[in-house]
């Protein structure tokens, strides 16, 4: 078994600069995983489950800001990657995606593991790639080069993303015994830097001419990686520009002096009219998606006269409706030219509404939830308060991180969600790819059906000592408890409700991590005390609540925002 040009893939990788890969047991990958795992400078994480493999790389590829590596049989195994796939589409996180395969002339032949693999993953990466079969002419040398040098450059340019080469592999898959694995220190790396592309004068003198014609700004922060540099930018650019920032929890800037961070609790849509003065003349948004389905609602039915969207891509990102430039270049070159280059004229009236309804905001939810039955608003509220600064928090999806977002942030500490798709399948995983990436101390909150959707998460052998998990278990789920649609139907209970006797306990136990319980907030403020306490052991904290009762609460908050 001589197969260089398989060896090489893994040469090449760390000569872009990738440290790690994330792989699956199987036979048919095995020559790939055998190179990988003699390579000197990768290191290889090994996870049982193809889904959860797939979200823990995405974990470690935010943290490296480099792709991660992920290896996988043939057949179904591939397609268990999917979900992650999409994540990683839409949150623009940088994967390499290598698949084992039957040689083509086995598809559709009743062949085991054997499925239609080649472009698998549609349009949900950025590109799709066929390893030659066999690695004898030189010319199938030079394509399999080629090929792995552009999936690499293509998963790491902006806008970055999974890129997926489907390799097909004939038996024999291991080396005989006078065989060894070796590698060519001369394999061909291909470089393409990457340009951040700048504006021209003509460009800029046309923006500062809108700039100069306007009075009522704003900019709207969504999901972003937390940048120090972009903040700075910011923070600059507010103070001199004496200009709003409304900030979503994912967008990262909550450290930012006089941020917007309610608006997703005084922006309800049968308020929009009154509300109709908050409309600005121009609004700048950075960022991807908006978690704040009240922000998206009040801008597309109050539309500010410019709009322009700054992102590293040259796709039309239109979710507001009413986009008039999209602006392909860096936020924080975007920013700071754009300080730079003109002069502050605001309107003080505009501003000092935005600033006193946040404000009134900010009040009416700490007096609130000091007050409230218990539940898991309250819970998390108080979760979120002793979270350790300069860690990192982890959003699931459905209330979690809606909670999150109601309630703003004033911690100094990175937060991340899978709001790419937004689905709960992969919270777990994500989480876990973080904390075993790096040694900051990681919060996952989330409910009780994400955790139980993801728990092979934790079926590895890495250690995580560095994670703290909080689970708002309300025995099945309620978002659609909240939502005037599906709680309306008579059959709610059968169709919507999910309901499950399951808890975190057994979890972990089967894999050794600290179990801790409550259902009242005396116990749960008990239990914080010690929760960050150093530990050899991760740590789950589980937080019980009734669904019909967390909606009460919901119900009585959004009301302190009606007129």
């Amino acid at each position: 078994m001589i197969l260089n040009h398989i060896n090489d893939i893994a040469s090449i990788c760390a000569g872009h600069g990738i440290k790690t890969a994330v792989i699956s047991p199987g036979s048919r990958s095995a020559p790939i995983t055998l190179a990988f795992n003699q390579y000197p400078d990768i290191e290889v994480k090994m996870v049982a489950d193809e889904r959860s493999a797939a979200f823990i790389a995405i974990g470690i590829a935010q943290q490296q800001k480099q792709p991660v590596v992920l290896v996988c049989t043939s057949g179904s195994a591939v397609y268990n990657y999917a979900p992650a796939v999409a994540e990683a589409y839409y949150q623009e996180v940088p994967l390499l995606i290598l698949s084992a395969d039957r040689p083509p002339e086995w598809t559709n032949q009743y062949d085991g593991q054997t499925i239609q693999q080649a472009g698998i993953f549609g349009n949900h990466v950025k590109k799709s790639f066929q390893f030659p079969v066999e690695g004898i002419h030189k010319d199938d040398v030079w394509y399999a080069n080629r090929v792995t040098n552009e999936a690499i450059i293509s998963a790491k340019k902006s806008p970055k993303g999974p890129v997926h080469i489907n390799v097909p592999l004939r038996e024999p898959f291991y080396p005989s015994e006078d065989e060894s694995i070796s590698f060519n220190p001369n394999t061909r790396i291909i470089h393409s830097p990457q340009v951040s592309p700048g504006l021209t004068e003509e460009t800029w003198a046309s923006f500062a001419s809108v700039w100069e014609k306007t009075t009522k700004r704003l900019v709207v922060v969504g999901q972003l990686e937390a940048d120090g540099a972009l903040t700075q930018v910011l923070e600059e650019f507010s103070k001199d520009k004496d200009t709003l920032v409304i900030n979503d929890v994912t967008g990262n800037q909550h450290t930012l002096g006089g941020v917007i961070q309610h608006q997703d609790a005084f922006l309800l849509p049968d308020q929009s009219d009154v509300l109709s003065k908050l409309t600005p003349e121009l609004l700048i948004t950075i960022g991807k998606s908006l978690i704040s389905k009240n922000l998206k609602l009040y801008f597309r039915k109050n539309p500010p006269k410019h709009h322009w969207h700054i992102h590293e891509s040259d796709q039309v990102n239109d979710t507001l409706q009413h986009v008039t430039n999209v602006i392909s270049t860096s936020p924080n070159y975007f920013i700071h030219e754009l300080n730079n280059r003109t002069k502050s004229r605001t309107s003080k009236i505009f501003n000092s509404a935005w600033s006193t309804i946040e404000s009134r905001a900010a009040e009416s939810r700490r007096s609130f939830l000091e007050n409230c039955e218990f539940g898991e608003f309250q819970a998390i509220n108080l979760c979120v308060n002793v979270l350790p600064n300069h860690g990192q928090l982890h959003l699931a999806n459905s209330m979690s991180v809606r909670y999150a977002n109601l309630l703003g942030m004033s911690k100094n500490v990175k937060v991340f969600a899978n709001r790419g798709t937004s689905g709960i399948d992969g919270s777990n995983g994500t989480a876990v790819g973080a904390a075993i990436a790096q040694q900051e101390l990681v919060t996952l909150i989330t409910g009780d059906m994400a955790f139980l959707y993801d728990r092979n998460a934790f079926w590895h052998s890495e250690r995580i000592k560095n994670m703290r998990i909080i689970v708002l278990n309300n025995s099945g789920g309620g978002i659609f408890r909240m939502i005037k649609g599906p709680r309306d139907q008579k059959d709610y209970e059968k169709l919507f409700q999910t309901d499950q006797p399951l808890t975190a306990k057994h979890t972990a136990l089967d894999f050794g991590f600290d179990y801790f319980d409550c259902d009242n907030r005396n116990d749960l403020e008990e239990h914080l005390k010690d929760f960050y306490s150093p530990s050899d052991r991760p740590k789950i904290l589980e937080v019980f609540s009734d669904s019909k009762k967390n909606t009460e609460v919901f119900e009585a908050f959004k009301k302190l925002f009606v007129d």
